[in-house]
């Protein structure tokens, strides 16, 4: 027992000095569907509502879930969407009170789409050049005494486009949120049944801005690995870093000697090094030249998968400036 204990933290250090060090930065992505350019503001409805009352006893009971939860979680989806697309250059959110009777959260399917003379209606009403609409929504919570407590969002959303009577989107998906309870006992249980009503409008929320994504691009947060030294060069090591203090110019000019003048294995780390520099600047073009000297010419293995990921990044840069105009 003594060793195990004694092994495990040994581990941890021996991964933290062989884990590649990694630069960290933002990049945008495109939005996942194409909304088409004469949609600049949508309005957002619940369509969730279930016609039959037994049914919604039924479905409290059988998942511990209050009366009409679940229809607060929607309006909370719903700021989750309007958050996310606030700001955003290709659509617009309109929050609304709209109600209509929807599908049954025990189907798969989505219910009928609604009529386009009732599309029509209330973007003429909300002065909307399309209409984003919640079709199914259910919510779960779960807790397991001493591990975690997570709250599960399933929705189903679809948008209509009246100008060209077309469902843009029709979209099903899961969302996920857990905690770590870190105790096992009853007021842990207890205490995880009080935060239940938070932990569903958390998920919710994050819920809708997972889909606002779906309908602008947006920001994320990446990795690159990169080498901070190569044996025996010091100009190499000073490139790497002003790297790390975000000093770019200097970190390109020792990165470019460093190729001109070091050994293969030096030009190949250089070389993958002034990709990651390239890149975070935003020159993706330049970025990819570096890489592929440093694969190609000099046969540093990483830069062979790196590769990749420039291209792939490439594409979705084409793809955002056609979203973005």
């Amino acid at each position: 027992m003594k060793r195990s204990r004694i092994l495990i933290p040994v581990l941890a250090i021996a991964f933290l000095i062989l884990a590649a060090p990694t630069m960290n930065f933002n990049v945008i992505t495109p939005a996942l569907i194409d909304v088409p350019d004469h949609i600049k503001v949508a309005a957002m409805i619940d369509r969730t509502v279930v016609d039959d009352d037994a049914s919604n006893v039924f479905e409290g009971v059988i998942t511990g879930e209050m009366i009409g939860e679940d229809k607060l979680a929607t309006q909370i989806l719903m700021d989750g969407v309007h958050a996310m697309l606030e700001n955003a250059a290709t659509v617009s959110i309109k929050r609304t009170t709209e109600v209509y009777p929807g599908g049954s959260p025990f189907s798969a399917a989505f219910p009928e789409p609604l009529s386009w003379e009732e599309i029509e209606a209330l973007c003429e009403k909300y002065q909307t050049d399309a209409i984003v609409a919640i079709e199914k929504f259910d919510s779960d919570f779960i807790i397991v005494p001493g591990v975690n407590q997570t709250a599960t969002v399933k929705a189903g959303i679809r948008m209509y486009d009246p100008a060209r009577k077309s469902i843009i989107d029709q979209y099903q998906y899961s969302h996920q949120e857990s905690w770590g309870t870190g105790e096992f006992s009853i007021e842990a249980v207890i205490n995880g049944l009080i935060s239940k009503n938070a932990a569903v409008k958390e998920a919710s929320y994050e819920a809708g801005i997972a889909y606002g994504r779906r309908l602008s691009p947006s920001w994320y947060r990446i990795s690159r690995e990169y080498f901070r030294k190569s044996k025996g060069d010091d100009v190499f090591a000073e490139g790497a870093r002003m790297m790390e203090v975000n000093d770019w110019f200097a970190a390109k000019e020792a990165l470019i000697y460093a190729v001109e003048n070091g050994h293969r294995k030096t030009k190949g780390r250089a070389a993958h090094n002034l990709a990651v520099v390239f890149e975070i600047e935003g020159n993706l073009e330049e970025a990819k030249v570096w890489a592929q000297a440093a694969w190609g010419r000099y046969k540093n293995k990483k830069s062979k998968d790196y590769l990749y990921d420039l291209n792939r990044r490439i594409n979705e840069t084409a793809r955002v400036n056609e979203q973005l105009n």
